[in-house]
This record gives C-alpha cells, structure tokens and sequence, in this order.
C-alpha cells in the first residue's frame, strides 16, 4: 500500500512539472520595452576618444526615476571613431552616490542584432531615502582591429523608492 502511495505521488510530481510552460515565460520575459534616456540621468550620450556610449533605461520608471525593487534593463550602444571598431566587452557596477549601499554587479550581453549593442538587467535595492542617486561605473574593452583599448566612464541617475 504504501508502495503504491509514493509511486502515485512520484508520478504526481512529474506530471505538476510543466517545462513548456516555463519556455513560453522566458520568451516572453525576453521581450523589452523600449530604451530611452531617464531625464534623472546626468548624461545619455558620454563621448571619447574611442567614440559615443550611448547608456538609456527600459523598465518600471516614474518621473525619469528607476524603480527599487522591480527589474530593469540597461543597454550600451556603441557608435566608434573607427569603422572596424567593436565592443568585445563590458564590466560594470552600481553603487550608491548619496548612500554607499555595496557594489552591485551588472553583467552584460551582446545585444540581438549588432555587436556593438550590449544589455543588461539588474534591479536596484530600497533605502531610507524616497530618492536616491546611484553611479553606474563601465569599463569596456574595444577590439581596434586586433587591438583592445578599455574606456572607463560612468554615469548618475536617480531611482524612487516603492
């Protein structure tokens, strides 16, 4: 009998798993809304040597502020000096300007259709202030026709508490 009962609830657990349901949410949790510069934001556009970074948000925003505690995302364009030049990659963190909160890590990938486009997500955390300065920091590695230059730069904006 109690053979029959595991058996009966092992079968249970595989038929409750429902992996093409999981794929379908991925797909649509893949689709961003469009990216535009925060009006919070010190610079959208930060020019070097190397070319323009252009750095713009997608997500829950309020009054040109990201929202704490919800998912965004943030992409990096890329338009070069050089013609062969291209992103090979990008290191970046957030920390808090007006509150030192710890190093948040944002980690980003190529984006779909150009290699010089990179995406990220990340969220940011609450604090006891109702709008708080954060500093995004980037260090991008640029591939120069077999040569590879880092531009460091960084950019504020503000974020909203819930």
């Amino acid at each position: 009998m109690i053979k029959n009962v595991v058996v009966i609830l092992f079968l249970f657990n595989l038929v409750a798993c429902n992996p093409a349901q999981k794929a379908s949410q991925n797909k649509s949790a893949s689709k961003v809304a469009p990216f535009s510069c925060l009006s919070s934001q010190n610079q959208c556009d930060v020019t070097t040597d190397l070319g323009v970074f252009t750095v713009e948000f997608s997500g829950q925003t309020e009054q040109g502020k990201v929202k704490t505690e919800l998912p965004f995302h943030i992409q990096l364009t890329f338009n070069a000096s050089m013609k062969d030049s291209q992103i090979k990659s990008v290191n970046s963190y957030l920390e808090g300007k007006s509150m030192f909160m710890g190093k948040i890590p944002v980690f980003f990938e190529q984006g779909e259709k150009n290699s010089n486009v990179m995406r990220a997500e990340t969220l940011l955390v609450n604090c006891s202030e109702e709008i708080m300065t954060w500093r995004q920091w980037f260090a991008v590695e640029v591939d120069q026709g077999g040569e590879v230059v880092t531009q460091d730069f960084f950019i504020d904006f503000d974020s909203k508490r819930l």
